[in-house]
């Protein structure tokens, strides 16, 4: 049964209410009038009784601060993003790491997160939705393990916290004569590797991450197969090597294996080589427009869509888990479809004309 003691505060006196069970941590807290400790009380002690009491007065004392700095040195390291989740968490910190974590509720989630909207990137402009919400996921998970793994707050405030609209993702793709201008371009590069790394992009769809990243002890070239061992997602996947492509890498595998794991190794050999310079002056050189080298992805996926390539196909191409991100490419196979349902169909049809 709960107690209640009259302490004297600030603004006068107060209710304490206090709460002892055999086998809990005693349970206080202190409230301006009798009733809402006594609501506090019968509150608590239903959760003892039905065994849903997960917050004790040592985890009332956790603030959101001790939360990110447990979950950065003990989740971050695991993830492949870490960094960049490292800093949003900093950042989450920044704004709500006094917050004793049991108190921290949706609408301080939104106050803060108004902050962050509200930041400029480094050319000036406002940060986007997408960015917000790369925001509220990385604090969200640190909560979602703070509930399910620590044990430290009895519910996610984060789930009533609904994310921001993003628009729809950009479609931009090569024409072929744009395509053509850049391969051009790329061919006439002093950088050796640029023209294959474009081509595999474009005929593959893997992100430039994974091109670059690429060893030799991931590509089977006799059978035409990059495996993509760490991929976004992190599912592993396969791409498929059109025997173009895998003839120029046997040439390239003659002079490079030996000094590097890495296809397209740097002038050290041991990373990756950077690529961004000479892309900048390939692009510049065809004229092609208000392209990035990620586009050369939607520009794989937007011509098999439209060779009628259909959503899941093109979700197993690109490497993503749902078909959400692949149905932007849908409309692009309308015509395809309509080709394919009038060869299909008009043969069974002539009966009825």
């Amino acid at each position: 049964m709960a107690s209640f003691q009259k302490v004297p505060g600030k603004k006068g006196l107060r209710w304490k209410a206090v709460i002892r069970r055999r086998g809990f941590d005693t349970q206080t807290q202190t409230f301006g009038r009798k009733k809402d400790a006594e609501t506090w009380a019968t509150a608590i002690e239903a959760k003892i009784d039905n065994g849903s009491l997960l917050v004790s007065n040592e985890t009332r004392r956790i603030t959101v601060g001790q939360l990110i700095d447990r979950y950065i040195k003990e989740v971050i390291p695991q993830k492949k993003s870490g960094n960049v989740q490292k800093q949003q968490l900093i950042r989450w910190k920044e704004l709500l790491g006094d917050v004793k974590l049991y108190a921290l509720t949706t609408n301080r989630i939104l106050q803060a997160r108004s902050i962050i909207a509200e930041q400029k990137t480094r050319y000036g402009k406002p940060v986007s939705n997408a960015t917000v919400n790369r925001y509220h996921a990385a604090l969200g998970h640190a909560l979602k393990v703070a509930e399910m793994q620590y044990g430290w707050i009895e519910r996610n405030p984060m789930r009533k916290v609904p994310k921001l609209k993003e628009p729809q993702g950009r479609v931009r793709y090569l024409e072929e004569e744009e395509l053509s201008r850049l391969m051009n371009a790329c061919s006439k590069s002093t950088n050796k590797f640029l023209f294959i790394i474009v081509l595999i992009a474009v005929t593959t769809g893997m992100r430039k991450s994974e091109i670059l990243n690429l060893k030799w002890s991931d590509v089977n070239l006799d059978r035409g197969i990059a495996v993509i061992e760490e991929p976004k997602n992190g599912q592993r996947r396969s791409a498929p090597l059109l025997p173009q492509i895998a003839e120029k890498l046997h040439a390239v595998k003659e002079e490079i294996s030996q000094k590097s794991v890495y296809l397209f190794p740097g002038r050290s050999n041991l990373n990756p080589i950077d690529i961004k310079s000479s892309w900048y002056r390939a692009i510049a050189e065809a004229q092609v427009e208000d392209f990035r080298f990620h586009d050369l992805r939607h520009t794989a996926a937007s011509y098999l869509a439209m060779d009628g390539a259909s959503v899941p196909q093109l979700a197993a191409v690109l490497g993503h888990r749902s078909h959400q991100m692949a149905a932007r490419y849908a409309h692009l196979s309308d015509a395809s479809i309509h080709g394919i349902i009038e060869k299909t169909m008009s043969k069974r049809i002539k009966s009825y004309e």
